[in-house]
């Protein structure tokens, strides 16, 4: 991309973007039509400040919204941290695609570590070296070598040369990139795959945070910004407590929840915990949330010490018998398996919505352990369902299952105003075991939350179990509302992918559910094949929507969705077609506890009505 403005004139404009911030660009999604890559951003931020500079006009917030959405969720890119991206590069001579921030000091050499396939020598100059010996063996076991050295950079023919900014002068022909405090700057793009190092940041870490980014902002722009502080004591304490207490499982300070910027980057400091206890077999649904099954495919590319293993669950099939199935295929070949098993459950799961009978799920966790002599780690991901307090259920049916639940506090613990992920172990010695070492690995990768995604959880946790059920409430109604309206346009019954009343009963109370309209009468494959996005932007066309990834908001949307395209883009094609009925595949909606159930049924009812006549 040319360069169409200087690192002057952006500098000089920045107090007006800072200040004319549209409110969106400070949440954690973000409108998905029309995506414009970093690339296409940084393209419309230039052409923004170029015709601002020619004609001296200001900058207003229409101005900046104009320019459209980076990407659809904050782990990816937010457009506030792509401006600081774009900030940076200028200030260097980098094109915006060979700077990359993150929410950790540490994650920059990580994601050239697993990118490249020869060693990576890191100079540091003066400095003290990132990783301590032991870590860096660690960081080995999972493809990441790193070789450190003292000093100014040198070329080594037989791997990537990453320097300290700092220690970095004027010759920089040795190196390849360059790492400065939460930033990788890609010296050269030959060498160092940018699109690589996109993949390891969104499923291993973040940009940095959005106040991160407008503090850095606010340094380059001369403008005074305040240091993110820690919540107090007392304050975390009550946080980690409430967390236990969603889980099921009794509070227990000696071990409390680790807490991580992102869900992904949560589970990535799982999975390499337990690729340096010996490795792991990880069983999973196939059509998991994208993210968590992209994130292990990446670690089983570079590690032998970690491998997958998945379970169907599309449509009518049932989720205890495609897990029993799948358990028992482990079971026959107990030798080949690694020392730990881990049946990673989605509860409910998405985007079909289906729980797995507890009790059933029990026997054949039972049955498993006694026949490979394995230990084995229930995972569940509650995120669609915090206050299930599964880790009760399951801690009565088997006391001596190590248990861990896994959340994304990016949704409804924080109400949608930052990422995080924590996992919260069961009073079994295992599962504290493993947590306390998952807080390990997460402080060597420096995935930690941040004080300002601390203080947002622990200003917005409380109230979750309300939020919940009303949310829930409104997701009901509604979807009762679209299989009355499907049934008197079509003239047949529609299934909802949901959770059943008793379920919710049960603490089950998620926002979200799922379908497949009917196909129309004499409809072609192709308008089969488009169904599903076409309600979605019939309903899109109104306010009250939003077509958006995520769920657990607090702001008065649905998100409507359709996975196959969005959250799902890095499961299998013929998986995700398994979803299809009659050629049409599955939408998702996803509901805030303050939506106007009324206004809402309105709206689909009409849409249906459209996609019917």
């Amino acid at each position: 991309m040319a360069t169409l403005v200087s690192y002057e004139t952006l500098n000089r404009y920045l107090p007006q973007i800072l200040e004319q911030l549209p409110e969106d660009w400070r949440g954690t999604t973000f409108n998905n039509k029309n995506l414009l890559s970093r690339a296409g951003f940084a393209k419309n931020l230039h052409t923004l400040l170029s015709q601002k500079e020619a004609t001296g006009g200001a900058i207003s917030t229409p101005d900046l919204t104009a320019v459209g959405n980076a990407e659809d969720y904050l782990r990816v890119s937010s457009n506030i941290s792509t401006t600081l991206e774009v900030a940076l590069g200028l200030a260097r001579g980098y094109d915006v695609s060979q700077v990359f921030t993150f929410s950790s000091r540490a994650m920059p050499f990580v994601a050239v570590g697993l990118t490249s396939s020869a060693p990576v020598h890191v100079y540091v100059g003066d400095a003290e070296c990132p990783f301590t010996d032991e870590q860096t063996e660690k960081l080995k076991l999972i493809g990441c070598e790193l070789v450190q050295h003292k000093g100014p950079p040198q070329a080594h023919a037989d791997g990537v040369v990453l320097a300290l900014e700092s220690a970095v002068g004027e010759d920089k022909s040795a190196v390849d990139g360059i790492v400065a405090p939460n930033v990788l700057y890609i010296a050269r793009p030959e060498r160092i795959d940018e699109s690589k190092i996109l993949v390891i940041r969104k499923r291993m870490n973040t940009p940095v945070t959005t106040p991160m980014a407008e503090t850095l902002l606010k340094e380059l722009a001369g403008v005074s910004a305040e240091p993110h502080a820690m919540p107090a004591d007392a304050e975390l304490a009550a946080f980690y407590a409430h967390l236990q207490q969603l889980s099921g499982t009794a509070v227990h300070t000696a071990v409390n929840p680790v807490v991580c910027t992102a869900g992904l980057s949560t589970l990535c400091s799982l999975w390499v915990t337990l690729a340096g206890q010996g490795g792991a077999d990880v069983l999973m649904c196939s059509t998991a949330y994208g993210g968590s099954s992209q994130l292990v495919d990446v670690l089983t590319s570079t590690t032998h010490l970690l491998k997958k293993h998945t379970f169907d669950i599309q449509g009518t099939t049932p989720i205890v018998d495609s897990i029993r199935g799948a358990l028992e295929k482990l079971a026959a070949n107990p030798d080949v398996l690694f020392p730990t098993t881990v049946l990673f459950v989605e509860m409910p799961t998405n985007p079909d919505m289906k729980l797995p009978d507890p009790t059933l799920l029990a026997e054949m966790l039972k049955a498993f352990m006694a026949r490979t002599g394995r230990q084995l780690v229930l995972l569940i991901d509650a995120t669609f369902a915090p206050d299930s307090r599964s880790l009760t259920t399951f801690g009565e049916l088997v006391p001596d299952l190590a248990a861990i639940v896994f959340l994304s506090l990016s949704k409804s613990v924080s109400r949608g105003h930052t990422t995080g992920g924590t996992l919260i172990a069961n009073h079994t010695e295992r599962a504290r075991s493993l947590v306390r070492d998952v807080t390990a690995t997460a402080q060597m990768l420096g995935t930690g939350a941040t004080p300002d995604q601390m203080a947002a959880l622990v200003r917005n946790h409380d109230g979750v179990e309300g939020r919940c059920q009303r949310a829930y409430a409104v997701a009901a109604t509604v979807g009762a509302a679209l299989q009355a309206a499907v049934k008197a346009q079509r003239g047949e019954e529609m299934r909802l992918a949901f959770v059943t009343p008793e379920q919710a009963a049960l603490g089950y109370t998620t926002s979200t559910f799922s379908f497949n309209l009917p196909p129309p009468r004499d409809a072609s494959a192709d308008e089969c094949a488009g169904l599903a996005q076409r309600f979605v932007d019939l309903i899109c066309a109104h306010a009250e929507f939003k077509p958006c990834v995520s769920f657990g908001q607090d702001n008065g949307l649905v998100y409507a969705t359709v996975p196959a395209t969005s959250t799902q883009g890095a499961i299998k094609e013929e998986d995700k077609a398994k979803q299809a009925v009659g050629g049409v595949q599955l939408v998702r909606l996803s509901f805030a506890p303050g939506c106007d159930a009324a206004r809402l049924t309105e709206i689909v009812n009409e849409a249906v009505k459209n996609i019917y006549e």
